[in-house]
């Protein structure tokens, strides 16, 4: 597909000197992102593997937005509203996922463009709403497919429960990813290569399609009557997400619900059943990092346990709950299911504590923005930076454990990362957020040598209540 067809479905709708503008926002974006990523814009022609736009990094401001209408939605309803520190985490595993974009810089993405400069086998689809229209649908047909080997090939999956392991729905959980994920995520988009369609067509089409996703999840939005025929909406999205036994494995759909009627993997919710959130078995610590990783020492376990190293590698490649002389996803009869009302890890934090880390948080996530639009500039400095924004995010699900170490872990970042600021130039496009850094970073360290009460408050326990209050009747019409 030519650049000149690119988003001229939407473009199209305007008058025409608006036609141009958001094919021009795309082609200006691709162009500073090559350009700011030291990419020869005249040799790659805005195709080089870092002009990538980063749609879904700019699209995080866009979700904590959307989570605040989501409370205030939630509250009008007289609903029971979802934990503060399950939103900050969901955006904390978001941020996680943008920075290794930083430091990979899309080198995973380098088939895909060989396969698309050597065999391509079609002309370019052309500017029409329909040439379009079908890129946006084949690119969400990669992805069920994509979606849904996470969820039936249990090495993938291990990467993926990172997106089920909330125990809340909420928008920011569509935001919710691992990083692990964009290793093998462009294999499923490897045919619209062949077809033509550059590979920041595809990248931009792909975030997208997750950003469609966002609202998706959440419990503040009911039957969407008709649409639900064509689109995946909330109500199909609950089901996706539930840890009941009839939730599991079911659809798998992006934008469109289509693909799970076709390919047998839809399912409606049922009467009189309330849907429980989160993976059948969760982690028991709140550090991103870790959660990130919980699912592989089950994995290993499984291997372990099999009595031939065929039906280990066998295990490795289908389902979670498969064993010999299984079907593919394993018998119904030996999953289990997770019924309401199920045990909700619930961090003890004070309002200091959420105060604090989500300070951090958006220092982290401003930096991240900063660093993604500079990668190529001072390179060993953007790893440096880099490197300090994982601490960030690993420290505020520590501080949510709140464990005895978590005092001299946090004091000890904030000394690295005052000292980072002070002997490290960052990149040009962080350089206005220095000082800021170091007076975050200053302050926070004398909060911890002197004050450490104002933000610890005692060791998280799990809890049980009635989290699952939220899944109101809309979750079983």
């Amino acid at each position: 597909m030519s650049e000149d067809g690119y988003l001229s479905f939407l473009t199209g709708l305007g008058q025409s000197t608006s036609q141009n503008y958001l094919h021009n926002k795309l082609q200006s974006d691709i162009a500073t992102a090559a350009s700011e990523n030291s990419t020869d814009w005249d040799g790659v022609k805005g195709e080089g593997l870092r002009a990538e736009p980063t749609y879904t990094l700019q699209g995080a401001w866009w979700v904590m937005w959307l989570v605040c209408l989501e409370y205030l939605a939630l509250w009008w309803q007289k609903e029971p509203l979802p934990c503060l520190h399950d939103n900050v985490m969901s955006m904390v595993h978001a941020t996680l996922y943008e920075i290794t974009k930083v430091m990979m810089r899309g080198m995973e993405y380098g088939v895909y463009m060989w396969l698309w400069q050597n065999y391509a086998f079609l002309p370019p689809l052309g500017d029409s709403f329909l040439a379009v229209a079908t890129l946006v649908v084949l690119v969400d047909l990669g992805y069920y497919w994509l979606h849904r080997a996470n969820h039936e090939i249990m090495l993938l999956w291990a990467v993926h429960q990172i997106h089920h392991s909330s125990q809340d729905l909420t928008v920011a959980v569509g935001m919710r990813h691992s990083p692990l994920q964009q290793l093998f995520a462009w294999v499923f988009y490897l045919p619209l290569a062949l077809l033509g369609v550059p590979p920041s067509h595809m990248l931009a089409h792909a975030q997208f399609n997750l950003l469609y996703q966002c609202w998706l999840h959440t419990d503040a939005v009911g039957s969407l009557g008709p649409l639900e025929y064509v689109f995946n909406t909330p109500t199909h999205h609950r089901i996706h997400h539930g840890s009941n036994k009839y939730c599991l494995d079911k659809n798998y759909g992006g934008v469109f619900i289509f693909w799970d009627h076709l390919f047998g993997t839809f399912q409606a919710p049922l009467q009189d059943t309330k849907t429980v959130y989160g993976i059948l078995i969760q982690p028991e610590t709140f550090n991103p990092i870790s959660n990130q990783f919980h699912y592989f020492k089950a994995a290993i376990r499984k291997v372990k346990s099999m009595d031939s190293w065929r039906d280990s590698l066998v295990a490795l490649c289908k389902g979670p709950s498969w064993r010999p002389g299984a079907p593919w996803t394993g018998w119904d009869k030996d999953k289990i299911d997770v019924c309401y009302p199920r045990e909700y890890r619930k961090a003890t934090a004070i309002p200091t504590t959420h105060i604090y880390v989500i300070l951090h948080f958006l220092a982290t996530l401003t930096l991240t923005c900063r660093l993604a639009a500079h990668a190529g500039d001072r390179q060993a400095a953007v790893l440096l930076y880099s490197g300090s924004v994982v601490a960030a995010l690993t420290a505020a699900g520590m501080l949510y454990d709140q464990t005895w170490y978590t005092r001299g872990l946090e004091a000890v970042r904030c000394l690295g990362g005052l000292v980072l600021c002070v002997l490290v130039a960052p990149p040009a496009a962080a350089a206005s957020l220095l000082p800021l850094l170091a007076a975050l970073y200053a302050l926070s360290l004398l909060v911890w040598l002197f004050m450490p009460s104002l933000v610890l408050c005692g060791q998280a326990v799990p809890i049980t209540q009635p989290a699952d209050a939220q899944h109101d009747k809309r979750h079983t019409e």
